[in-house]
């Protein structure tokens, strides 16, 4: 209706600009200054007048026309689909309670619903029929057992582990230097036990050693760490020593590990976990010394501090940083010949991958030694089938490489 309206304003302004052009038009028309324009003259323009108000009679009547079957069609198309709140047939005064009694007996009497059927019986409520589908049976534990181990063993075939052939050469750093500054040098001697026996003046020694991030001064503080008989230097050495955060103080904090007093080891263990350098090159330079003794005390202090049981986990890690620092500590251990925790795992541990790992290792360390005891745990047998293939064929790798060894 507003597009009709503005329609019919439009061909009134028409209307009215060609009128008022006719009327300008006619005055307009030429005059005589003095005389009287001629008659045929006048003629002619007042046919040319009435032409232009026949045209414009007959544009009014063209729209008017056309705007009135845009009336009619609009009356039409509201008619098939009429607006009921402003419609007359729209009751406002409609009962709300009797429609929603009405809408309860017809949802009573629907005879069905998806899938259930009803039986309804005089004086009985309606009763549900259960589908007769009956439920899949359980898998079988043995079955969802094998599957889980499946897929176990498809992702232990893509872990990093099964990268590690052999150990790669340990990576250099940089040396500390020595210091001979009088200061250092005295702060040394006071904090040796054997040339002071007061207890406050190694403490306060060891304050002077802490301001020293030097090789002797390392050599000093972890002579009190390892052998002072006081606890409480012990474990204050200790933590001085995590502070210089260096791969030369490794070795120290982790034998304090395995100390007897509780306090060192607790500062000790803090002290690990604090260090930021690669572990993997620690162990690793702990088995380039070739000293057993050195490498068993290590290795001991490691299962104290329960790192080893940590790394036989860390095996099957999906971080090829992490996993690869197990490997490093594991062979370790098959290096210096304290085997027993790892042929416990490989008897006892709950994870499959981490036996296959640990075998994995000792197959890439290639230590003769270790023949004797995968023959008795063969003996056993509470090795699954994959188990005793796996270790046949290190024992098989063993045996060629004592053989290439003795030729």
């Amino acid at each position: 209706m507003k597009r009709i309206n503005e329609i019919n304003s439009r061909i009134s302004g028409l209307i009215l600009l060609m009128t008022a052009g006719a009327i300008d038009l006619f005055a307009q028309r030429p005059r005589s200054k003095g005389k009287q324009v001629p008659e045929a003259s006048s003629e002619v323009w007042f046919y040319v007048t009435v032409g232009i108000a026949l045209v414009s009679l007959g544009v009014i009547f063209y729209f008017w026309r056309k705007s009135r079957k845009s009336i009619e069609q609009t009356e039409s198309g509201a008619g098939n689909s009429p607006n009921y709140f402003n419609s007359s047939s729209y009751d406002s005064d409609v009962d709300a309670e009797k429609e929603l009694e009405w809408l309860r007996k017809t949802k009573k009497s629907s005879p069905k619903t998806r899938g259930v059927t009803y039986e309804l019986k005089k004086g009985d409520a309606p009763k549900k029929k259960k589908a007769s589908t009956k439920p899949a049976p359980a898998p079988d534990g043995q079955d969802r057992k094998a599957f889980q181990d499946r897929m176990k063993m498809m992702q232990y075939a893509q872990l990093p582990i099964n990268a590690f052939s052999e150990l790669a050469p340990t990576r250099h750093f940089e040396l500390l230097l020595d210091s001979d500054a009088k200061v250092l040098t005295d702060a040394i001697e006071r904090a040796n036990e054997e040339f002071e026996q007061d207890e406050k003046v190694r403490e306060s020694a060891i304050r002077t050693l802490a301001s020293f991030r030097t090789s002797n001064s390392v050599d000093a503080l972890s002579q009190v760490a390892l052998y002072d008989l006081s606890s409480s230097l012990r474990s204050k050495a200790i933590s001085v020593l995590s502070d210089f955060d260096h791969e030369t103080v490794f070795e120290t904090i982790l034998l304090a590990c395995a100390d007897p007093t509780r306090e060192v080891r607790a500062a000790a263990a803090r002290g690990l976990f604090r260090l930021n350098f690669d572990r993997s090159g620690a162990w690793k330079r702990i088995i380039a010394t070739g000293d057993e003794f050195r490498m068993s005390q290590a290795v001991r202090a490691a299962i104290e501090a329960g790192i080893v049981t940590k790394s036989f986990d860390r095996l099957v890690h999906e971080d090829i940083k992490i996993a690869y620092e197990a490997f490093t500590l594991v062979a370790l251990m098959i290096k210096s010949g304290e085997n027993d925790e790892i042929f416990t795992a490989l008897r006892d541990h709950k994870d499959e991958r981490v036996k296959y790992a640990l075998l994995h290792v000792l197959k890439a360390i290639r230590d003769e030694r270790s023949l004797t005891e995968l023959s008795a745990l063969l003996e056993t047998g509470k090795c699954s089938a994959e188990m005793i293939d796996r270790i046949n064929d290190v024992i098989k790798s063993l045996e060629r490489a004592a053989a290439h060894t003795n030729a």
